[in-house]
């Protein structure tokens, strides 16, 4: 689990995305980086490794970055990228993990259903109408998304942002504002989460530690609390 952003860029289609570096000693890889560039600023992930394994993935990274790029760390990592760049904005996210989906109740009135193809245009629109930082039309391809429709419109929706073998991580579970207290993302979750869970996977999510009706709805569906990381924008210093 502490791998699982480096993990999920060495599959399609993030892979396609994505920049690997890799370092190794006799021939063996002792750490992996990955640098995301499906969003409006590119994503650095560094795999679990020594701290100097980890300076030369950094460094190595930072050589291809023009200026501002996030990055999730656990906060105790918080200075170590402040050596290579200046916080622009930080925040305290959870990781939360799931092995097997609680049985809820789910309100009968409410219909989540699997997104096709065909909603692959009204999706993006939502997602982009509401500003989702986290979403590329990449990530359809990544995995299901399930949606709720109101007057034909989507109004909620929650996917996946990786998809391996081992790890599911969800991402873009966003419900309209004037929509919401209506169990709609805990329908589309549940759906997704019962249909993941079928592989034996992990599953996994990231959600800021001050969105408590969030986090309560996910303990709801089965979820708990891993550990909690740090969300970082970040600006390249200039080298010396």
């Amino acid at each position: 689990m502490n791998n699982v952003l480096t993990l999920g860029d060495l599959y399609l289609p993030l892979f396609n995305m994505s920049e690997i570096y890799a370092a190794a000693e006799d021939r063996k890889v002792t750490g992996v980086s990955s640098i995301f560039h499906a969003f409006s600023l590119p994503s650095i992930a560094i795999g679990t490794t020594t701290k100097e394994v980890r300076i030369a993935l950094l460094e190595k990274a930072l050589g291809t970055i023009k200026k501002d790029f996030i990055t999730l760390d656990t906060p105790d990592q918080t200075s170590f990228y402040e050596n290579y760049a200046a916080i622009l904005l930080s925040y305290h996210e959870h990781q939360m993990t799931l092995t097997k989906p609680k049985n809820i109740e789910i309100n009968s009135n409410v219909n989540a259903q699997k997104a096709t193809k065909k909603d692959l245009e009204a999706l993006n629109i939502f997602y982009l109408e509401h500003e989702s930082p986290a979403w590329n039309p990449i990530q359809f391809k990544t995995g299901p998304y399930y949606i709720v429709k109101h007057e034909n419109k989507i109004v909620s929706a929650a996917g996946i942002h990786i998809l391996t073998p081992q790890i599911a991580q969800l991402g873009n579970i966003l419900t309209d504002k004037a929509q919401r207290q209506k169990g709609y993302s805990k329908a589309c979750t549940s759906a997704l989460v019962k249909e993941l869970s079928r592989k034996n996977r992990v599953i996994s999510l990231f959600v800021r530690t001050d969105n408590t009706p969030a986090i309560h709805m996910y303990e709801q569906i089965g979820f708990r609390k891993a550990k909690t990381i740090n969300f970082l924008i970040m600006r390249k210093k200039p080298k010396q």
